[in-house]
């Protein structure tokens, strides 16, 4: 049995014969395998010795992002391989080029290409439709864990692994159901004293109407997303497989190592939740309403975390910015007892006053001054946009151990390179209070009014 599917690929507007111009013609389509593996997804351009595309994929590479890679690629003739309709490189990232004079198969030679994410679209499968299977990163084990026993034998000398009291349950998300699952491959050989049981962390969802694939891929984003915030540790998929009544899609994702062990909670916030009270609280209707906002402030909470000192507190300040959004300033103005022309007389005579305090060669330039500050007084002092917004987020800036105005300093000396000014305990302090704050802004953000900000900072 093959380990790869065969397809043509094509690279569209694309002039290779612009790099070593003096070589054979580079073909318009090459013949490719593509090759998903465990940690690694490799497609192999196969082609002609003489025209040598792949050192002219490397050269036209080099002056691409990377990021936007697989935009030019356009995979045809798929269904050379059984089920199988349909391969999208549209999502993926370039990671790496390989030219290699052994580089052959059969009198073609071949360049390798890694890749970071496929997508295939293949013939449905009727008995799995309307669900789908997440499969989560290393990170995601511990997402999964705490909803099994050990492995345990019965009475009746059998082995099994069974869910935790209470946490059997699917929870709901808008038109379906999910729970945290393992998927159990088990490894044996007879002639082996030792079998091997490989617990794959998933997220099982069940849909309970019919579901597009953009829905289906949300779905999965905002589970991946508060999953991420509630661990303190970037949560990701290695495999999806959605199954839908048109077909199902499978996603093979290669994910950058987690250096982070996940040992978050929100316990920082006053709240002592586990995964399974969280995940049945009432979070659904505010984390959709909020998705625009909570990837790119979750991704910065955990980015946060694991730098130092004043890029932190700038993080965390940008986080509490975001969240903040386009509150502006409010104008309100004082109680008028006297009309326009009664205020502009008592102004008048204000402005005589004033002028006495000065030397009679300035009073031009007084006068001009007067004009600017004189139509503002009619306003009450504005309030801070910040303090209003923490306000209404029940958030009471009185009662901060660090003042809010000290907290604005901060983020200004920082932002303008002032670093030497602020003692590192005074930052560390100040990191640890922004940590809370943004975290509670989060959970609102998701719907969570569980909480309570601690003002202890020793």
């Amino acid at each position: 049995m093959k380990d790869y599917y065969c397809f043509d690929i094509a690279f569209p507007n694309i002039v290779f014969d612009e790099f070593m111009s003096n070589s054979e013609k580079v073909k318009s389509i090459h013949h490719a395998h593509i090759y998903s593996k465990e940690n690694e997804i490799e497609v192999r351009v196969l082609f002609e010795s003489n025209t040598y595309f792949g050192r002219k994929l490397s050269l036209w590479a080099s002056s691409i992002n990377w990021k936007t890679f697989g935009t030019f690629i356009e995979a045809s003739n798929v269904n050379q391989n059984e089920r199988l309709e349909k391969i999208d490189f549209g999502g993926a990232s370039l990671v790496g080029i390989k030219n290699g004079t052994n580089q052959y198969e059969g009198n073609l030679q071949y360049v390798i290409i890694n890749i970071d994410v496929v997508k295939f679209y293949w013939q449905p499968s009727q008995e799995n439709t309307n669900t789908a299977e997440f499969y989560l990163n290393e990170t995601g084990f511990k997402a999964v864990k705490s909803f099994y026993t050990p492995l345990m034998e019965t009475e009746d000398g059998e082995f099994s692994f069974k869910r935790m009291n209470g946490t059997d349950v699917f929870y709901t998300i808008d038109k379906g159901k999910f729970r945290p699952e393992f998927n159990f491959c088990v490894r044996d050989d007879k002639s082996a004293s030792e079998a091997k049981i490989i617990k794959e962390p998933k997220i099982q969802f069940i849909y309970t109407e019919n579901v597009t694939e953009e829905e289906a891929l949300k779905y999965g984003d905002i589970i991946r997303i508060i999953t991420s915030f509630y661990f303190h540790s970037n949560v990701n998929y290695s495999l999806i497989r959605i199954h839908l009544e048109k077909n199902t899609i499978t996603i093979k994702r290669v994910n950058k190592p987690n250096h982070m062990e996940p040992t978050g909670n929100f316990w920082g916030f006053k709240n002592f939740w586990d995964l399974h009270k969280f995940l049945s609280s009432d979070w659904q209707k505010t984390t959709f309403e909020n998705h625009g906002k909570l990837p790119k402030v979750v991704e910065m909470f955990i980015q946060a975390i694991s730098v130092y000192n004043s890029s932190r507190y700038l993080i965390f300040y940008n986080i509490i910015e975001i969240i903040k959004g386009g509150d502006k300033e409010i104008k309100s103005e004082f109680t008028q007892l006297l009309n326009d022309d009664e205020r502009k007389v008592k102004f008048d005579e204000a402005l005589e006053v004033l002028l006495k305090t000065i030397g009679s060669e300035e009073h031009t330039d007084f006068k001009n001054k007067w004009q600017g500050v004189s139509s503002k007084l009619k306003y009450k002092p504005m309030k801070s946009p910040m303090e209003e917004f923490l306000r209404k987020s029940k958030l009471d800036p009185d009662t901060f151990p660090i003042k809010l105005k000290k907290i604005i300093e901060l983020r200004d000396d920082f932002t303008h390179g002032s670093t030497n000014i602020v003692q590192s305990e005074e930052l560390d302090k100040a990191n640890k209070f922004l940590y809370r704050i943004s975290g509670i802004l989060i959970l609102q953000l998701m719907g969570v009014q569980e909480w309570e900000l601690d003002l202890k900072l020793d």
